[in-house]
């Protein structure tokens, strides 16, 4: 199963947060519960036990385990692009995964990578802005992590595929789910402004990507502008349209990738440049639903998920919807209450973020078992 999500969505509390393709899905997947989790390579035995007997005893179906991510670990030759820790985790989680009858999917960031030997290697690979600086040159919102692939760069769309080759030949794994589709924030969901210091009543050059050599050639060669001399570049729905193209035949030629080995969009659109409605040979979409940090009510994960069912309708996109709901923005004790929001609003089961979210809150886990043992019965 893959899955291939990224970004936020809009009018809605969305967040894209991953997509999924799979050889096999559950005959009912209104009724499958998942959940994301950070896998380290220094994890014990004991640990992966702890946290997969108690995912199983919870019900959870399926955890999309991440193995590369804001920091990759490295392990053995550093000049090697082979990503040895993701396939380890991966390796090591597997059997744990397995006594419990719990899918394991693989997850990984996608243009948004970090490790220091591509960064080193490639630096002609990430993404510019409109200042005509490297995102490996500045630290977006104060964020190590933030170093951004252009996806309109041939050499970084095989880069990734050739990551997602290394994991999907791992036997037993059930899919790989790909994070991070999209562009860097042009704008900051609302709730999030004051605790980073910015002010973004409109998108400003500082954030506003990509504008590498790549992609102005490609624009103006389509269409005779050079992007970076538009007075208003956000304003210019051929440039908009540009960036949303690349971005999801970029997403949809990742997930061909993947099936080869395995048999509110519009917030989303202006906040990241990901029109995700648009991407293609994925069989199950994760939007993760912050809807706090929009300063929205509850509601609006129903809301927001059956608008984006909706969307996907609208354009034909046959892939299954999931809502994400964070575990700090579902309270323990009306679990129950967020999962109907989920269920009415038409998502395909549901998905937690996250495991380690669950184990920080004393007694979450029990409340989570009963509600996934009601929400099963429906």
């Amino acid at each position: 199963m893959l899955n291939l999500f990224a970004v936020a969505f809009a009018l809605l509390a969305f967040v894209p947060q991953g997509c999924t393709a799979k050889k096999e899905l559950m005959p009912d997947l209104s009724k499958k519960v998942w959940a994301w989790m950070s896998g380290k390579t220094t994890m014990t035995e004991l640990e992966w036990e702890e946290i997969f007997g108690k995912a199983a005893e919870a019900g959870i179906d399926a955890i999309i385990l991440e193995c590369h991510g804001r920091y990759p670990e490295v392990l053995g030759d550093s000049t090697s692009f082979r990503d040895s820790a993701a396939i380890k985790i991966i390796e090591t989680a597997l059997p744990f995964a397995q006594k419990h009858n719990i899918e394991l999917h693989a997850w990984i960031w996608t243009t948004n990578r970090t490790e220091m030997s591509l960064r080193k290697a490639h630096p002609e690979w990430y993404q510019v802005n409109a200042q005509g600086e490297s995102c490996l040159d500045i630290k977006l919102y104060n964020r190590e992590h933030y170093r951004w692939l252009c996806p309109s760069r041939p050499e970084a769309l095989e880069y990734i595929k050739d990551r997602i080759a290394e994991l999907a030949a791992i036997e037993g794994l059930a899919g790989v789910h790909l994070d991070f589709i999209r562009y860097p924030d042009a704008i900051l969901p609302y709730g999030l402004h004051e605790s980073r210091g910015v002010v973004q009543d409109k998108v400003y050059p500082l954030w506003d990507f990509c504008y590498c050599e790549v992609c102005r050639d490609n624009f103006k060669t389509q269409t005779g502008i050079d992007p970076i001399e538009l007075n208003d570049p956000t304003s210019n729905d051929e440039w908009m349209q540009y960036r949303w193209d690349v971005l999801s035949s970029f997403a949809s030629e990742l997930c061909k990738e993947i099936k080869a080995h395995f048999a509110s969009p519009e917030e989303s659109k202006k906040l990241v440049r990901q029109e995700w409605v648009n991407f293609r040979n994925i069989d199950i979409l994760f939007p993760m639903i912050y809807h706090k940090f929009y300063n929205w009510e509850d509601p609006m994960v129903e809301i927001a998920t059956r608008e984006g069912v909706e969307a996907l309708k609208a354009v034909g996109n046959p892939a299954a919807l999931c809502s994400g709901l964070f575990v700090g923005h579902v309270p323990k004790d009306r679990i129950p209450e967020f999962f109907g929001y989920a269920k009415n609003g038409g998502s395909q089961g549901v998905c937690l973020f996250s495991v380690e979210g669950i184990n920080r809150i004393e007694g979450y886990w029990e409340a989570l078992g009963s509600a996934i043992k009601e929400f099963k019965k429906l």
